[in-house]
């Protein structure tokens, strides 16, 4: 979906990124080196993964049906995380052994629970099937509540959903404390979806989507992008969650679809005058906002996932005048 966005000898790799923001703000050296290091995982899990969406071709022919009415290409597969089908399993395992590793290098704190983790769900024991079981519930555990139209008899797959354990359950019966299990399981789903992002973006027609939420998967903005020539005005929005990128009106909030212009405005570092491209456009009705920049400023080039971590001053900014970020997130959620 990226190669619709203008500009694309403005993108660059991870490392690149990383040098141009301990450059510009030394301060963010820690938390921007433990982002890379997921950043960089999280591409290693996606060249590993599958070629094909896991979405076969008449699923994503009734996905882009419903989307007419809101709902993105992946609504109905986070609808089956009760219950994940055995691919997905396979790929959230997959993926698991290319980001635990990496969060455990970027948390040392945790590195020993979240090799615990990483060694349960690499077990494939014929008896217990252990990691396919943690799996599932720990996709189960982050999964939409169950409609209870749909619970019927035990030993259904809906009835399976209430029997489903919370993820501070499911820590206390492993053991393990519940920050760890939690990052496990985020970034392990969020490599996976990145990876559907990838495969699944020619099939959102940009011109029809114009909602404040991913068209692929759901997830909020985590920065905006305001595009050069040839599409003057145009805003991009980049998906915290599965990193899309989505064409969006510049003069409405994402969050609440407010449009009158005397209740949103955008917060500037007025101190930081070489920064002049960026800022945080907010709504006065909703209390939100999201980092963004100008592309036509900006004078060198950006990661579009590691653009959030150099723009951290913004959401301090916002926070400190109560505002919340529209996709809040532990890197973006400060004050």
């Amino acid at each position: 979906m990226r190669q619709t966005l203008q500009d694309q000898e403005r993108l660059c790799g991870v490392d690149e990124a990383m040098v141009d923001i301990l450059a510009r703000r030394p301060a963010l050296e820690d938390i921007a080196t433990s982002y890379s290091l997921l950043l960089k995982a999280r591409l290693a899990a996606q060249a590993a993964l599958p070629g094909a969406s896991l979405l076969d071709a008449a699923a994503i022919t009734a996905a882009q049906a419903n989307m007419a009415s809101g709902r993105p290409l992946l609504d109905g597969l986070f609808e089956t995380l009760a219950t994940p089908a055995p691919e997905l399993l396979a790929r959230n395992r997959a993926a698991a052994g290319h980001m635990l590793p990496a969060a455990a290098q970027a948390f040392p704190n945790l590195a020993a629970d979240l090799a615990r983790v990483a060694v349960r769900l690499a077990d494939t024991s014929a008896a217990q099937d252990t990691g396919d079981s943690l799996a599932a519930e720990l996709l189960a555990a982050i999964g939409p509540e169950p409609d209870p139209a749909t619970t019927t008899t035990k030993g259904t797959k809906a009835s399976q959903r209430t029997e489903q354990r919370t993820m501070e359950a499911l820590a206390a019966a492993l053991d393990l404390p519940g920050p760890a299990l939690h990052m496990a399981t985020t970034e392990t789903l969020m490599a996976v979806l990145a990876h559907e992002a990838i495969l699944l973006g020619r099939h959102v027609d940009q011109g029809a989507w114009q909602r404040g939420y991913c068209p692929v998967c759901g997830g909020g903005p985590d920065v905006g992008l305001l595009a050069t020539e040839p599409q003057a005005g145009t805003l991009w929005l980049h998906c915290g969650q599965c990193s899309a990128l989505w064409s969006f009106p510049g003069m409405r909030c994402p969050a609440c679809d407010c449009v009158d212009p005397t209740r949103l405005e955008v917060l500037r570092a007025e101190d930081d005058t070489a920064a002049a491209h960026e800022g945080a456009p907010c709504c006065r009705d909703c209390r939100t906002y999201y980092p963004a920049v100008k592309l036509a400023e900006l004078a060198g080039r950006i990661n579009l996932e590691m653009l959030p971590i150099g723009l951290l001053h913004l959401d301090l900014l916002a926070q400190e005048r109560g505002l919340t970020p529209v996709a809040p997130s532990p890197w973006n959620t400060l004050a």
